[in-house]
């Protein structure tokens, strides 16, 4: 009898990471060559042509792989290079940024962060503590969802809505405090003040006790690739001081775009 709606077999889970292991296999053979006949494919991991074959076809399909029509060999694809582009990206930016969320940490006495997308959430990946006596701790690290911060908030502005929807099919948002947005609805009004503002804020949103400020960073394509940002205790962030991060952060985030328009060879400070 056929199983349909039944939880997979371990024969088809084996299969699966077989096929997933072969396929990452193959990616890595690309990396030290430019490109792969389909024998030479079967023969690195272990199974018939055809089955090389299936797998080749599957994964240009998808886009990691594309083929030669005149040589039939397979080499790296649109979607492999795009993968290795963005790593790239992400390294060459935080080490352009580094020094200057130094400066602005020191301009503004708060601590600074840079943030990068991972799919619903964002990652800090580099922070820099402010010298108030009391201040928030380094944020490196730290994964919070993208909807409850607003180097989040900067990021998901940056996507269309088609992209928006395919991250948030559900009309309810995750809680993470008593303040956070929990209607996609309200999500896509506050992500349209973001694009007009050119910053966004967060207060409470998803840790208590804290207030932020951030925006956009721009790859060379014009592509926002990373948030800026300021986070502070929240008593600290009034109106009036709202604009002057704001400002303070627009600023900085010009000059590290302007490095990386640069050939990326440029040193902070300033």
């Amino acid at each position: 009898m056929p199983n349909s709606g039944r939880p997979p077999t371990r024969t088809g889970r084996s299969s699966l990471i077989g096929s997933v292991d072969h396929a990452l296999t193959l990616l890595s053979a690309l990396r030290d060559q430019p490109s792969l006949a389909v024998r030479e494919s079967a023969e690195l991991i272990g199974t018939a042509p055809s089955t090389a074959h299936r797998l080749l076809a599957t994964m240009q399909a998808s886009g990691f792989v594309v083929q030669d029509p005149a040589t039939r060999r397979y080499s790296a694809g649109p979607a492999l290079l795009g993968v290795a582009l963005a790593s790239l990206q992400r390294a060459d930016v935080a080490r352009v940024a580094r020094p200057h969320l130094t400066a602005l940490a020191a301009e503004t006495r708060e601590t600074v962060s840079l943030a990068v997308p991972e799919g619903s959430t964002v990652r800090f990946v580099d922070s820099v503590e402010g010298t108030d006596v009391v201040r928030v701790s380094s944020r490196t690290g730290v994964v919070v969802p993208a909807h409850a911060s607003a180097a989040g908030k900067v990021l998901l502005a940056a996507l269309g809505r088609e992209e928006l929807l395919r991250l948030y099919p559900s009309t309810r948002l995750a809680r993470r405090t008593g303040r956070t947005m929990t209607l996609r609805s309200g999500l896509m009004e506050e992500l349209e003040r973001v694009r007009r503002a050119g910053y966004a804020t967060s207060f409470e949103e998803g840790f208590a006790g804290l207030a932020a400020v951030a925006t956009g960073v721009r790859d060379v394509r014009g592509h926002v690739i990373a948030a800026l940002g300021l986070t502070v205790p929240v008593e600290r962030l009034d109106p009036r001081r709202v604009e002057s991060m704001a400002a303070a952060i627009q600023r900085r985030a010009g000059r590290i775009e302007a490095e990386l328009s640069r050939g990326r060879d440029g040193a902070g400070g300033g």
